[in-house]
C-alpha cells in the first residue's frame, strides 16, 4: 500500500508536489511512497469530479489530496477555504478523513516565489542586475511590502520570459529543490504541509 496518491491538475503541480515530498525533513513528516495523478479536466475536474479517479485508489492508498488552483474559467465566486470545502465533502464518502483538498489561491507559481536569491538562480536571474525581486517591485508586479506578488503566474512567465526560458516541470521542479520551505508562508501552503503533518508525522 501507497502512502498517498495527490490528484493534481497539471504536470506543472505534480513536479513542485513532487520535489516537495522528497524534502520530507523540511515539510516535517517521514519519508513517504506516493503516487501523482492527474484530472484530465485540469482545475476544473479537480473540483467537480474528483472521487471518480480517487475512488480507484481508496483500498491502495493510506490518504489522498486533492490540489489545484482557485484561478481557472468558470471557478464558483468562493474563497479557496470554501472550495475545499465543497471537494471535501464531494469525496467524504471515501473515507473519513483519508482525503483532503489544497486550493491553491489564486495559482500554484504563489508557493514558489520568495525574497531569496536561489530563486534567481533556479530562473537564470544570476547575475543579472537589478536582482529579481527588486525588478519586480519596480515594475509594480511585486511590491515590497507585499508577501507575494500580484499575478504569481503572469510573473513567472515575464521573468522566464526576460532570460529567454519557457515555462516547464522542470524548472518549477529546480525552484522547490532549491528553496527553503521555511520561507513559504503562503495559506495553502501550510493547509497542505498541516494535512501531511497531521498523517505521516515524524517518529
Amino acid at each position: 500500500m501507497i502512502d498517498l496518491v495527490c490528484l493534481v491538475a497539471d504536470k506543472n503541480m505534480e513536479a513542485v508536489v513532487q520535489s516537495l515530498l522528497g524534502k520530507h525533513p523540511a515539510l516535517g513528516i517521514r519519508s513517504i511512497t506516493s503516487e501523482i495523478i492527474h484530472h484530465p479536466q485540469h482545475d476544473p475536474g479537480c473540483y467537480k469530479s474528483p472521487a471518480s479517479l480517487l475512488g480507484l485508489y481508496s483500498r491502495q492508498a493510506r490518504h489522498a489530496l486533492v490540489l489545484l488552483d482557485r484561478a481557472w474559467d468558470g471557478v464558483p465566486d468562493k474563497s479557496s477555504v470554501d472550495l475545499e470545502a465543497d471537494i471535501d465533502r464531494s469525496i467524504a464518502h471515501l473515507g473519513n478523513g483519508w482525503a483532503k483538498s489544497i486550493v491553491i489561491d489564486p495559482e500554484l507559481e504563489v508557493w514558489l516565489f520568495t525574497r531569496s536569491p536561489r530563486l534567481d538562480d533556479a530562473l537564470g536571474w544570476r547575475d543579472r542586475k537589478p536582482p529579481l525581486a527588486e525588478e519586480l517591485a519596480r515594475r509594480g508586479s511585486w511590491p515590497m511590502d507585499a508577501a507575494k506578488p500580484i499575478a504569481p503566474k503572469a510573473t513567472m512567465l515575464w521573468a522566464l520570459s526576460r532570460v529567454g526560458k519557457q515555462k516547464s516541470s522542470s524548472i518549477y521542479r529546480q525552484i522547490v529543490a532549491n528553496l527553503g520551505l521555511a520561507r513559504c508562508t503562503d495559506p495553502s501552503f501550510l493547509r497542505f504541509k498541516s494535512a501531511l503533518q497531521a498523517w505521516f508525522p515524524l517518529v
